[in-house]
């Protein structure tokens, strides 16, 4: 690379650490230590659960998963204060109007919005297929999905502390704006798309479009409150296995 380019990519993720620490989006293998807490909670598992590697692959899996997911909410944290374009309202004489040309830095902030939450829907299937190595609820790794292995647990762990807050988690958070979110991402549009369409269909709409607008501006601390219940989610996983798992 050229000089300039390597200053350019050194000042810009010199700006991602700064909202790294801004907003304690910590490192959870430098700052959280947790492959040590994996090793000291589950690791003497490993002999008889560690099959194939699986413990070893679903860990790494996990723990990158996070660190992705930490520096994709990052990017819309910086998209955001670096300025999104507004939904302006206007009027003329056949009444009100709204005007809205997405530019470069919208277009980008919806590539990372939709990427977060497609990482978070991803993170909290590995936790189930972490949890499965152990309770082995399922044979088939496929058939292992968050929402159904929580439900399959209720019987077992319906009185832990840990259980319960994760079964919260997932009949609220995850099941209607996680995996809602995801399904829209996946199989009908962007998030980009959803805006603009919204934006057209209410632009004749003052209290509407600000309503639109502060949803979108309310995505990135959004984010940072989720990047923490992943970590309250390793966590809690943790604890589950062992507590449960001999």
């Amino acid at each position: 690379m050229s000089t300039w380019q390597v200053e350019a990519l050194k000042s810009y993720l010199e700006q991602i650490h700064i909202i790294f620490k801004r907003y304690s989006l910590i490192n959870v293998i430098e700052e959280g230590h947790y492959i040590k807490k994996f090793a000291d909670q589950v690791g003497h598992l490993r002999p008889q659960y560690n099959k194939n590697g699986q413990m070893d692959f679903q860990e790494e899996d996990l723990l990158l998963l996070v660190h992705e997911t930490r520096f994709a909410i990052a990017n819309t944290i910086l998209l955001w204060e670096a300025g999104l374009t507004p939904f302006i309202l206007g009027r003329t004489d056949y009444g009100p109007f709204g005007q809205y040309f997405p530019k470069e830095v919208d277009t980008r902030f919806f590539f990372f919005v939709d990427d977060v939450f497609m990482r978070l829907y991803n993170f909290w299937n590995r936790i189930a297929n972490f949890l499965n190595i152990f309770f082995q609820i399922e044979k088939n790794p496929k058939n292992v999905y968050f929402a159904s292995l929580m439900d399959k647990l209720v019987s077992r762990l319906q009185h832990d502390q840990n259980f319960c807050s994760l079964l919260k988690f997932k009949e609220v958070e995850y099941r209607d704006i996680i995996n809602k979110k995801r399904r829209v991402v996946v199989h009908r549009e962007s998030s980009s798309a959803t805006y603009f369409i919204s934006f057209s269909e209410k632009f004749h709409n003052h209290d509407e479009l600000l309503n639109l607008q502060q949803e979108r501006d309310e995505l990135p601390q959004f984010f940072v409150a989720q990047y923490q219940r992943m970590i309250q989610g390793l966590d809690e996983m943790l604890a589950l296995i062992k507590g449960y798992v001999k």
